[in-house]
């Protein structure tokens, strides 16, 4: 299982920092840019949102998730209060909170440190610009705290995740990867697998949401997905299922667009883990993010050992996590 754990969190973090050089561009932009297609760590470009970063560093998609999880291994609990305490942490590392920030998760924690924003005074029904990407993101590393447990891993990332994204398809997004990736821990588990948990996960968390968070207009990921899979499924190639994915279910901020198109990318892919993170951070618009959820996915079902050697280097080079480590404490919990 350490093998899993390890490939989870590398495959994540890869896939973030891949990913950053990427993000907002169109795939024909991405081609233009970098002379092709991206398969390793490049320095992101001055307009993106990464700037100023080296290659090989993370973003929010990973880090948030990082410091959530070394603030539940000290704590020993993987509660509300805890996810809270970690949130705040990491929005005190200026290059994290300053530079990465989403909407979503920007707006709470300003409110968590009771900092006063502005708004015109009007209040609409529903805030469905809330139905963001930034809880999918963290919930394959939070995940892994399950140890294969899908309907624990749904319970936890819920948990966390309710401290930013407090709404039915936030949820339903974050507890699509969590259940993906939980399936994937699992010995001998295979493609089937994974898939079938992300639907089966959709559904619980837009139920959990509904329950006790709130409602937001919008698309059922749980039906995108299921879109997303036929869409994979009947691609001649790779390539070919980028674009198609790309058109039809797209990969935004938005968790309808971003967490199926990371479970129809991981399909794609036939389940190979750099496979699975190149496509995504090719894909165009989220890319960091959508790689950050499939190399968690991907990386659970497969190991780390199946990624090369010089993704943990480089990881470790630029951002010192200790990844191997983390591995064993995750293991212990």
């Amino acid at each position: 299982m350490y093998n899993k754990i390890l490939g989870s969190l590398l495959g994540a973090a890869a896939g973030d920092a891949m990913g950053a050089a990427t993000e907002t561009r169109t795939r024909k932009q991405i081609e233009e840019k970098f002379g092709g297609y991206v398969t390793d760590f490049l320095t992101p470009p001055q307009d993106t949102f990464a700037r100023g970063s080296r290659a090989g560093q993370i973003t929010d998609d990973f880090s948030v998730a990082y410091m959530t999880l070394r603030e539940i291994l000290k704590t020993g609990k993987a509660d509300y209060e805890t996810a809270v305490s970690g949130l705040l942490k990491w929005a005190a590392i200026p290059e994290y909170f300053d530079h990465f920030a989403g909407p979503t998760t920007r707006a709470r924690v300003l409110e968590l440190q009771g900092k006063n924003q502005e708004n015109s005074g009007f209040v609409p029904v529903n805030d469905n610009n809330k139905a963001t990407n930034g809880a999918a993101m963290k919930a394959a590393p939070i995940a892994l705290l399950a140890k294969g447990d899908v309907d624990d891993a749904i319970k936890k990332a819920v948990t966390v995740c309710r401290v930013t994204h407090n709404n039915n398809i936030a949820l339903s997004g974050a507890a699509a990867i969590a259940a993906a990736t939980a399936a994937a821990m699992k010995e001998g588990a295979d493609l089937y697998d994974v898939v079938r948990a992300s639907i089966y996960g959709a559904a619980e968390g837009e139920r959990m949401g509904r329950e006790s968070g709130a409602v937001l207009a919008g698309a059922s990921i749980e039906s995108r997905i299921r879109w997303a899979v036929s869409i994979a499924m009947t691609c001649d190639n790779l390539d070919e299922a980028i674009d198609e994915l790309s058109d039809y279910i797209g990969s935004g901020l938005m968790a309808v667009e971003a967490v199926p198109a990371a479970i129809g990318l991981c399909v794609a892919a036939g389940g190979k883990t750099v496979d699975g993170i190149c496509a995504a951070v090719n894909i165009g618009n989220d890319t960091d993010t959508v790689a950050t959820m499939v190399g968690g996915i991907l990386g659970a079902l497969n190991g780390a050992d199946s990624m090369p050697l010089s993704y943990l280097e480089i990881i470790e080079r630029e951002n010192k996590l200790g990844l191997e480590g983390l591995a064993k404490e995750i293991m212990e919990f």
